[in-house]
């Protein structure tokens, strides 16, 4: 074991360096590259190309390279929605090639060493491995340094959603796509990610909740395709042990409310720039009657113009009000469908929340009905003595005959066996 530990000493004192120091000018591609050769050709020593190509699946390559193509169209469809802007990287010939170099030596050297270590101790372990692994090549250090101490929770959270967990999302793909086929599958994942990345002169300008959504969700769809076309014999290669419940339709429902519970969170806290509100007031009737569900997106002011149906904040709350006069100073005047007059106050461009774009009529009562018996419940535990230590007596009653009845059910099975 003395040349896995070696390559894997270096690769950490490579990841701490680069994470620590950060030099300017010319070394700031340089630095880095050496270093990512040097992890390669460590590698070479330990195991040698041929044995790390030996197990390289053609299938499976062109699945990785279809997968990376999937992500890019979901991040460019997703510019189209929203908008592009134009990238940070200089196009410069000079810079073309120093990034080349940079992008190129670290690729190789992040490919070959993920799946030498994948495959030294990834036999027989392979999710805890995966996982460690995908965590030593994602942004870890950064996390961490962000929440201890804890900064500004903002940018904590943008920070954790738009770029740790789709960096650990992509790397657990790729750590997977090591262990089945080699870095040449890994390779052909990441590449194209990194080439759009690097070499597109227009990329997608997304709100961190929609760039994070898509580097979530395309990995993970990816990762459901390629576990279910890998044949068994491929993962029993790799050290995986198959089991037939995990190759039934059973094993993607787990996935599939992972996302769903994803994009219901996402949606209705607005993070998507599409988000759901329910009418509580008769102000816009006939258009919109109380219990109706509105769907809004979140839209620049610029694009507002009189009729247009937009929620705005106040110091009462949110109100869905119709637009019916945008004044030279840019704020706007709002009246309610169902009042004769227009509201009071002029609308502030940063208290437009959204505009209308559908309204689900009814769907809201259902919302309505669980806030109101929540709130009842509520209201009587805590008003009245006698029902909250009913409650409390009921709730501990029944966790302990939980508790009693797995206790007896534990003794029973180990009396039983023991005959």
């Amino acid at each position: 074991m003395r040349k896995p530990f070696t390559v894997l000493t270096l690769l950490l004192t490579v990841k701490a360096l680069l994470y620590f120091y950060r030099p300017g000018g010319l070394l700031a591609y340089l630095i880095p590259s050496i270093c990512w050769v040097l992890v390669a050709l460590a590698v070479l020593w330990a195991c040698g190309l041929r044995k790390l190509l030996s197990y390289t699946n053609k299938t499976l390559t062109i699945i990785a390279l279809l997968a990376a193509l999937f992500q890019i169209a979901l991040l460019v469809d997703a510019g189209l929605l929203t908008k592009f802007g134009k990238s940070p990287v200089s196009f410069t010939p000079t810079a073309i090639a120093l990034n080349t170099l940079m992008i190129s030596t670290s690729l190789i050297g992040v490919e070959l060493s993920r799946a030498y270590i994948l495959r030294t101790y990834g036999r027989g372990r392979p999710l805890p491995v995966i996982v460690l692994t995908a965590l030593l090549y994602s942004p870890t250090p950064a996390m961490i340094a962000m929440l201890i101490p804890p900064i500004d929770p903002l940018s904590t959270v943008k920070f954790l959603g738009s770029t740790f967990l789709t960096e650990l999302a992509k790397n657990i793909l790729a750590s997977y796509l090591a262990l089945l086929a080699g870095p040449i599958a890994s390779l052909a994942y990441t590449a194209p990610l990194k080439t759009f990345q690097w070499y597109s002169p227009i990329l997608p300008d997304l709100p961190w909740g929609f760039e994070s959504l898509i580097g979530v969700i395309a990995p993970t769809i990816s990762l459901v395709a390629i576990d279910y076309a890998t044949p068994a014999t491929t993962l029993r290669r790799a050290g995986i042990n198959v089991k037939p419940k995990w190759r039934s339709e059973d094993s993607i429902t787990p996935v599939l409310t992972v996302l769903g519970i994803l994009l219901t969170v996402w949606f209705s806290t607005g993070l998507l720039g599409v988000f759901p509100t329910v009418v509580l007031s008769e102000s816009m009737r006939p258009t919109i009657e109380v219990g109706d569900l509105l769907i809004l997106v979140k839209t620049p002011v610029e694009r507002i113009k009189p009729g247009d149906i937009i929620q705005y904040a106040t110091l009462d709350g949110m109100v869905v009000h119709r637009v019916v006069e945008i004044r030279d100073d840019g704020k706007l005047i709002t009246k309610g469908d169902a009042c004769n007059t227009p509201d009071p106050e002029p609308v502030h461009p940063l208290n437009v929340r959204g505009k209308l774009v559908a309204v689900i009529p009814k769907l809201g009562w259902a919302s309505i009905y669980v806030k109101e018996a929540i709130g009842t419940l509520w209201s009587l535990i805590t008003t009245n003595n006698l029902t909250l230590y009913g409650t409390v007596s009921a709730a501990t009653a029944t966790a302990a005959l939980a508790f009693y009845k797995t206790r007896r059910g534990r003794r029973w099975k180990r009396r039983r066996w023991a005959r």
